[in-house]
């Protein structure tokens, strides 16, 4: 969602604060569960139902934003929904390029052909990233970086 309510300029930061706070949520689960703060055998309860703040903050305050402008124009076909959600977002302002920008994408989507996992597979011309991505992926699933 973050991705695609921000400005083309500004989506590559948008994108990467997710990673970050991810990152640091992990290291603040870390330290607050040291035996000291809250990985008493008293305390635990608390830090395991804190992971449930944020998910209720989300819930509670997403209905009250707005759809995504590329949902709405892409998938939808509102382009006075677009607008306005883009006014939302982003305020009052000249936001026709971003528009256009999603227009283009749009027709960029439709001339694409949509694959199959097999067809991806068999594909020649993708198989060498595939290939890049599940190494990637199988050692970081491997090394365990995951569970710290």
């Amino acid at each position: 969602y973050v991705g695609e309510i921000s400005p083309r300029k500004l989506r590559g930061f948008a994108n990467s604060t997710a990673s970050f706070f991810w990152s640091l949520g992990k290291a603040i689960g870390q330290i607050v569960g040291q035996r000291e703060l809250l990985g008493s055998q008293s305390l635990w309860p608390i830090l395991m139902a804190s992971c449930g703040v944020p998910a209720l903050l989300q819930l509670v305050t997403l209905p009250f934003f707005p759809e995504s402008p590329p949902y709405l124009l892409m998938q939808k076909g509102d382009q006075e929904g677009c607008k306005k959600a883009i006014r939302q977002l982003w305020g009052e302002g000249h936001h026709q390029a971003e528009i256009d920008d999603i227009m283009k994408e749009m027709a960029t989507m439709k001339n694409t052909k949509i694959l199959s996992v097999l067809e991806l597979i068999k594909e020649p011309s993708v198989r060498w990233q595939l290939y890049v991505l599940a190494t990637v992926t199988t050692t970081v699933q491997l090394c365990g970086i995951n569970a710290v």
